[in-house]
């Protein structure tokens, strides 16, 4: 008998996760729809309250990134290995495994916020 915790994703619900080895930091379509599929978003971290949000911004803004050209998956993944390890490390999340937190969106602020405490650990094989 396993003592495995199964738990199934509404592909409705914003999220995103984050994997240590690769950086990789996969944002979920409904993260992208709320934000409008900016050009531009940002990532704000509190790290006191382990709370994350990413919103929509301009070019000249700090901490701007261009989000990468959308394909027809559930999610767009961009690479960020300092902002993955900082979560890591702040989180004290096991390195061997992926994370997955759901989000709350804001559409009228084009943002989603995450509350790290909430995060689960996710089985990719």
């Amino acid at each position: 008998m396993s003592d495995e915790k199964h738990t199934y994703w509404d592909i409705k619900q914003p999220g995103i996760s984050f994997n240590l080895g690769s950086g990789r930091i996969a944002l979920y379509r409904a993260t992208l729809e709320i934000m409008g599929y900016p050009e531009f978003y940002r990532f704000l971290f509190n790290p006191g309250k382990k709370m994350l949000a990413i919103q929509r911004c301009g070019i000249d803004d700090p901490g701007a990134h261009k989000l990468p050209r959308i394909i027809k998956r559930e999610t767009c993944d961009v690479s960020s290995k300092d902002l993955v390890r900082l979560l890591y490390r702040s989180c004290r999340w096991d390195p061997d495994m992926t994370y997955r937190i759901p989000g709350v969106g804001y559409p009228g602020s084009f943002a989603v916020t995450f509350d790290l405490h909430k995060a689960f650990e996710i089985n990719e094989k």
